[in-house]
């Protein structure tokens, strides 16, 4: 048996089979290309309105979801490295957008709260406010959802030049030439 049309329908002529593989192919690949540019859009439109990423965005918008969260639970919460999570409450705090105040049980810092400038910011786009991709799968039925993580699963491990700390990025930075932040932004410290 030749495994390269393994996938083929033994009860289909092949060229119709093959035919209808390289359409899929090609119809899938333009709803990627669909979803990466609603991603930039939104992105791009953040950036204009707010003049803060949408990776920023997201944070307001979980701040606002649960005010009092520790820079740990934020990384938790939208799948960041702590530091990165760190990085954007610190950048966030210098413009005024979030406030960082001592935890009430223990007495040491580390809760942070939306200012009442990143609340209003962060209800300006409740739909969207953790991005339009997580948004989009957040209203998909069960079913679909799993059978799209699956799908996925199986797309990735047959991705040549995957990258397992891309899991770990802000799509927006993904979609920029280089992965980079935007230009003229600087990458704070961590707290």
């Amino acid at each position: 048996m030749n495994t390269d049309n393994f996938f083929l329908d033994p009860s289909q002529d092949t060229e119709v089979a093959w035919a209808r593989r390289k359409e899929t192919i090609l119809v899938t690949l333009k709803m990627f290309r669909m979803t990466l540019d609603a991603v930039r859009r939104h992105s791009e439109w953040i950036e204009t309105r707010h003049g803060i990423t949408a990776v920023e965005l997201w944070v307001l918008w979980e701040l606002a979801q649960t005010p009092g969260l520790r820079a740990v639970d934020l990384a938790k919460t939208m799948a960041l490295p702590r530091p990165n999570a760190e990085s954007l409450l610190e950048g966030l705090i210098q413009r005024g957008l979030v406030r960082q105040a001592p935890d009430q049980e223990s007495g040491s810092p580390g809760q942070f709260f939306a200012t009442f400038d990143g609340q209003r910011i962060a209800d300006a786009s409740p739909q969207y406010g953790q991005g339009v991709l997580k948004a989009a799968m957040s209203n998909l039925p069960e079913a679909s959802l799993i059978k799209l993580a699956e799908a996925m699963i199986d797309l990735v491990q047959h991705l040549p030049f995957r990258e397992q700390s891309a899991a770990l990025q802000p799509m927006a930075d993904l979609l920029r030439p280089g992965g980079q932040a935007p230009i003229g932004q600087t990458q704070p410290q961590s707290l």
